[in-house]
């Protein structure tokens, strides 16, 4: 593409970001945003309530607890907001093994399993913003040393087989695959069935089944791998042939391999073992799911034996169920429950010599109080988590005709379908369903008498592979129109007034909420948007951006870059228009999506916008694509409410008494 095809960049120069100019702009910057922070006289009050809200969430989990040799293993909050994971044990008692908010250990806990006879656990840490690798080997007895990994790759796939944790190693894009040995500690590299480099994920069973799913560089679609493995450095792979099947969720019996698609299959392990081939074998539909489409998002193996229950999660649209299924017909089914807001699924509990319990851990959302979390057993029905949350829906009509589905978290009863200040978010992107879930800052917003709505955009995976594949490429400008289609509907419904709707996004969706921002100003009052996005003309350049070419486009191609020029937001920004106060938060350590797409952005806008409009941007060295923890965590969204607050007319009050952290059975 000739350079006189791109349109103007007046910002350019702050993509060198460790420039002397842009140094000089940055601090510009900051100085101007610690003023506006000094002179903000509502964020004392809304830090107040974060943290009475973190208080309320102490204890309750980040995932899904997961129990070993009856030992339960959990990864939690502490009264500050931080992480940490925690052991405990049948005798009662409980010990910390390791924290995010000492000192020392400031970061984000990004992988952890423990092993099946509960004396390790496996954690990945990432400090100050770095999405590092390495591996720590947590003991339970607190008189044995750490051991370090230092070769894991960041994010790695891990599992316990026997004696061995199983580990890819690496880089983010190239993995190998490596065994530490638990008891004498030495690390062997395992052969894999395909040439490295290539993109790993491992599934295990017990009695020592390993599944592979590998991706090479080469290639353009994933291969699976099954092997019986017991310790060997070249192991026999078998090929898993799923044809164009993709799977949705898969999980490895004592018998059977199952695997969801459009349907369950089971493989049959012991004719694997025997040397047979590994053959996909259709399991009857679930009769429950016949006349709804939906797909199975996790799948978990309840028991041994060669037809065990199934634990089944589906999603329709953005309704998640969880049921106990049969895996054979003379096997009874359990009861479900329907949930409107994220639900996960742990590990299954494994007792000491690695078999298969029948029970494991679930945690269910509240995005008003917090987290549930509660024991799934094989035996008996299950049961809904209290609704302590005030659920509501509304549907937009798309600029095109088609139909926009808005979850929405009430404060009261009383509000819904009345004005009321709300707080949109969004992502429509990836294929990733955009699901409520439990937020401090989104949870302070509802305890202050805010709503809340969850905008399940066009890109996304709420309704499957055609609604996400719509949202790609030249999609993505429709992806926009969605959310400002949601925000006319919520006027238009008087749900609220105009002037009583905020944004807040990140990443993929503060790609779309910036490109809302400057395609329709008036619809918005104020926009906090972090690590977005926005120049797509320039996007593949840095980052993460060259491997996000399928989901957005090639800038490179002249079709591809005037669909990117469409909507994106740094080519967007009109001189002289009236741009809703703003504030853009980026990290030093953002190794995904680089900090100066907001910084070129910021500074459009604040050159477009006439008078002293309040566009700001915040910028921490020490922080990454996740974000902040802790204190500066909550000093940021005190400041992030307060801005929010302050243009849709919301103050802070102290909220309602919440429920204990308790964990509730499901």
């Amino acid at each position: 593409m000739a350079s006189d095809a791109l349109p103007p960049d007046p910002y350019r120069w702050l993509e060198d970001t460790e420039s002397e100019r842009a140094r000089a702009w940055l601090s510009q910057q900051q100085s101007r945003w610690n003023r506006h922070v000094s002179a903000d006289r509502e964020a004392p009050a809304w830090q107040r309530l974060l943290a009475e809200v973190d208080l309320a969430s102490a204890g309750r989990p980040v995932d899904p607890p997961i129990e070993a040799a009856g030992v339960i293993f959990r990864h939690e909050l502490d009264s500050t907001g931080r992480a940490q994971l925690a052991a405990r044990f049948a005798d009662g008692r409980r010990r910390i093994l390791l924290r995010t908010g000492d000192r020392d250990t400031v970061g984000r806990i990004s992988r952890w399993c423990p092993a099946p006879a509960g004396d390790v656990v496996a954690a990945q840490l990432q400090r100050d913003g770095h999405e590092n690798g390495g591996l720590n080997l947590l003991s339970t007895d607190p008189g044995t040393a750490t051991t370090t990994l230092a070769d894991a790759s960041p994010h790695p796939s891990l599992v316990f087989s026997g004696d061995w944790l199983l580990y890819t190693a690496g880089s983010r894009a190239s993995h190998t695959l490596n065994a530490h040995h638990l008891r004498d500690r030495a690390v062997r590299p395992i052969a894999l069935p395909v040439s490295t480099p290539a993109r790993i994920s491992l599934h295990s069973g017990p009695g020592g089944h390993l599944l592979v799913r590998t991706r090479t560089a080469q290639d353009t679609h994933v291969s699976w791998w099954l092997t019986h493995w017991s310790g060997e450095r070249r192991p026999y792979w078998q090929s898993v042939d799923l044809g164009s099947l993709r799977p949705t969720a898969l999980d490895l019996g004592s018998h059977f391999c199952y695997v969801a698609t459009d349907q369950l299959h089971a493989i049959d392990l012991q004719l694997l073992a025997s040397g047979g081939p590994a053959r996909l074998t259709a399991l009857p539909a679930d009769p429950a799911a016949a006349d709804t489409p939906t797909v199975i998002r996790a799948l978990r193996v309840l028991g041994t034996g060669p037809a065990p229950p199934l634990a089944v999660l589906h999603q329709t649209g953005i309704t998640r169920r969880l049921d106990i299924r049969p895996a054979a017909d003379r096997c009874p089914a359990a009861p479900g429950f329907a949930w409107p807001a994220r639900l996960r699924l742990g590990s299954v509990a494994r007792h000491r010599d690695g078999r298969l319990g029948d029970g494991l851990w679930a945690v269910a959302d509240d995005p008003h109080h917090g987290a549930w979390s509660g024991r799934v057993t094989a035996g008996s029905g299950l049961t809904a988590p209290p609704r302590t949350a005030h659920w509501g829906a509304l549907t937009a009509t798309g600029r095109d005709g088609t139909t926009i589905h808005v979850t929405l978290c009430e404060p009261t009863p009383h509000t819904a379908g009345t004005p009321t200040p709300t707080l949109m978010t969004v992502y429509g992107g990836f294929g990733i369903s955009l699901e409520p879930s439990w937020d401090p800052l989104l949870a302070t917003w509802i305890a202050a008498g805010g709503r809340v709505a969850w905008v399940h955009a066009r890109g996304g995976g709420e309704f499957g592979p055609a609604w996400a594949a719509a949202g790609r490429g030249p999609g993505k400008s429709d992806t926009v129109d969605d959310l400002l289609s949601a925000a006319d509907a919520l006027v238009e419904q008087r749900s609220a007034r105009p002037g009583q709707l905020a944004c807040i996004a990140a990443s993929n969706g503060g790609l779309v909420v910036a490109a809302a921002l400057v395609r329709a100003p008036h619809l918005l009052s104020s926009v906090v948007c972090a690590a977005p996005l926005t120049d797509m003309a320039r996007y593949h350049l840095d980052g993460l951006g060259a491997l996000w070419q399928k989901e957005y486009g090639d800038p490179t191609d002249a079709q591809d870059l005037t669909a990117l020029l469409s909507y994106s937001p740094y080519h967007h920004v009109t001189s002289g228009t009236g741009y809703p106060p703003t504030l853009f938060i980026t990290g030093g350590n953002d190794a995904r999506v680089p900090s100066w797409h907001a910084w070129k952005l910021c500074a459009a806008l604040q050159k477009a916008t006439p008078g002293t409009a309040p566009i700001f941007l915040d910028h921490q060295e020490l922080s990454g694509h996740y974000g902040r923890a802790g204190d500066s965590a909550r000093a940021l969204s005190g400041h992030a409410l307060s801005l929010l607050g302050s243009s849709t007319g919301l103050r802070p009050s102290r909220p309602e008494q919440p429920p204990s952290a308790t964990e509730m059975p499901i």
